[in-house]
């Protein structure tokens, strides 16, 4: 009988311990999610997590590179999926994937959720490029939330 409360002794000293590791375990990874906040993207209208929207997430950010001769053309080129011709301020920009059977093929800028129009050179003379933090661009069901102006998608600009 003195053996088998020994062992029952163990055997609850044994559960007690698993439980404080599992607790210990929780707090842990909690502390982890904390430290990496889950990553936000701008969409439009307001800040959505990148889980959230149906579109792989490419953004430019020039100030990473903190060139002060790269012009806004050249910001707007390097975005996946965005066909840019001409020079200056004659751009030509095409979202490709998305082109309104109505209207033209531009698509619509908005600055710092101001939509401006589908011209490039309003949006070049309106923007300096010094002060832009990042270019995202925005197509098909993203891109709705801007309606029909928004059918041959939309580039969001962010400034300082």
């Amino acid at each position: 009988m003195k053996k088998f409360k020994i062992n029952l002794s163990l055997f609850l000293i044994f559960l007690i311990l698993v439980f404080f590791s599992g607790c210990a375990s929780t707090n842990n990874s909690s502390s982890k999610s904390q430290k990496n906040p889950p990553k936000v993207v701008d969409d439009g209208y307001q800040q959505v997590q990148a889980k959230d929207t149906n579109q792989a997430n490419f953004e430019v950010k020039p100030n990473e590179e903190r060139k002060s001769n790269t012009s806004l053309g050249d910001m707007i080129r390097r975005l996946p999926g965005v066909q840019v011709s001409g020079s200056g301020q004659n751009l030509n920009v095409k979202v490709s994937g998305s082109e309104s059977f109505m209207s033209g093929t531009s698509p619509l800028f908005v600055v710092n959720g101001t939509s401006i129009g589908n011209s490039f050179a309003q949006v070049a003379n309106m923007v300096n490029p010094n002060d832009v933090t990042s270019i995202r661009v925005l197509k098909g069901s993203d891109a709705s939330i801007y309606g029909t102006r928004g059918a041959n998608g939309v580039i969001l600009i962010r400034t300082k």
